[in-house]
């Protein structure tokens, strides 16, 4: 902070004002990923009638995509096609990463399509922003357009392309990829495995998943967590708490994602008692601050077990403000066993954390059908109001 107050009075002490100096600041505080520095500066750029260079837009855009600003990076893009300058390698993944982002599939096929000297990064950003948005299909096309282009894929595009095959839920796909993994030598890269292990999750085929575990050396926080969860997910909850102390015996500290892992494991297998005692180790015996999802896992791990008193205890006692999530946790277990009591606290509480999420009332009218209560359940649903989304405030140049 201190430099940057350093830097921001050396610029501002400058006797004339030149584009190099204000590309510069742009730059700074965008690598610090200071988007109201960067922004402030270049308004200022605008204001002295200086041209900004295409640098000026990248350092804007990278900034910009890294906080998913929408709305900035729609009239940085805008800015550049005005000012004439072509879109580099830079711009253009930023734009495809932030379309992307925001589900403008088309808008970032767009760019893609105007990117005519592509490197990797282009063509991992179009296959990956197709991925994310379950355009699996389109992202095996394009990933063939990457081989007959020439181009070697390397570690990040397989991982985008193993999202396809989890996304497709396509074991037929994935072992093609997996092929191509092992052929060009990236299946040592600890983000592929972890990528694998989640595929073969998802699409069932647990033990080909644990071969490839086993397997994996150098394991990280992140592959032993793949493992934990796709025992958890497929309620091998014995299993997923064994690779837990295997993952304490191999050195390797838990992290915030395991904890949601091995309570829902615990959860899911009724181990109530167990679960408490892994949630109060956080603290106890981690250095793993419990969050919003850790305490939205206990409470569910009290619903299935039918301690519905002990789960709102729970919440009422929880050191931070409830989220709604916390709350639709503790009605989703009043909804698996009909207790309208709690149940209707449960739905008031969530509504009051979020009330534009409709889920709670439609919860909640569905527990009231359930014990013939048709009248409360006709109020309900007669009185749930349709909610917008509120729109964000835009930037004026």
């Amino acid at each position: 902070m201190a430099r940057k107050a350093e830097a921001r009075a050396v610029f501002e002490a400058l006797a004339e004002d030149d584009a190099i100096s204000y590309n510069a600041m742009i730059e700074g505080y965008a690598r610090l990923g200071d988007l109201t520095g960067a922004v402030e500066i270049f308004r200022k750029m605008r204001y002295c009638s200086l041209k900004p260079s295409l640098l000026t837009f990248v350092s804007l855009l990278g900034v910009s995509s890294s906080r998913s600003d929408l709305e900035l990076s729609k009239q940085i893009h805008g800015l550049i096609v005005k000012s004439g300058t072509s879109l580099d390698l830079y711009a253009g993944s930023a734009l495809i990463d932030v379309y992307s982002k925001f589900s403008l599939v088309d808008d970032a096929k767009v760019v893609f399509s105007l990117m005519h000297n592509r490197d990797m990064v282009i063509w991992n950003a179009m296959i990956f922003g197709l991925a994310q948005n379950e355009r699996g299909e389109e992202a095996v096309k394009l990933f063939n357009q990457l081989r007959i282009s020439g181009l070697t894929p390397n570690e990040f595009t397989f991982v985008a392309l193993v999202a396809v095959a989890s996304t497709l839920a396509s074991m037929s796909h994935g072992q093609q990829f997996h092929a191509q993994i092992i052929k060009e030598g990236a299946d040592s890269d600890p983000h592929v495995s972890n990528a694998l292990i989640d595929m073969y999750a998802k699409c069932g085929f647990i033990e080909e998943g644990l071969q490839l575990f086993e397997s994996t050396s150098g394991k990280d926080v992140i592959c032993w967590n793949s493992m934990i969860l796709t025992y958890a997910q497929h309620g091998h909850a014995e299993e997923a708490l064994r690779v837990f102390g295997m993952m304490g015996g191999a050195g390797v500290e838990p992290n915030y994602v395991t904890f949601v892992a091995v309570l829902s494991a615990c959860a899911h297998a009724g181990l109530v008692n167990e679960g408490l005692q892994y949630f109060n180790s956080m603290n106890t015996k981690y250095t793993v601050e419990p969050g919003t999802e850790h305490y939205a896992s206990v409470v569910n791990l009290f619903g299935r077990a039918g301690k519905l008193h002990a789960a709102k205890e729970f919440i009422e006692r929880m050191p931070i403000e409830p989220a709604a999530v916390v709350w639709r946790s503790l009605l989703s277990a009043c909804h698996l066993f009909g207790n309208v009591e709690i149940g209707t606290y449960a739905a008031e509480m969530a509504l009051l954390a979020d009330p534009m999420d409709s889920g709670p009332s439609v919860l909640m009218s569905n527990i009231y059908a359930s014990k013939g209560l048709w009248a409360d359940a006709q109020k309900l649903r007669q009185g749930m109001d349709c909610a917008g989304v509120a729109k964000e405030a835009g930037y004026s140049w």
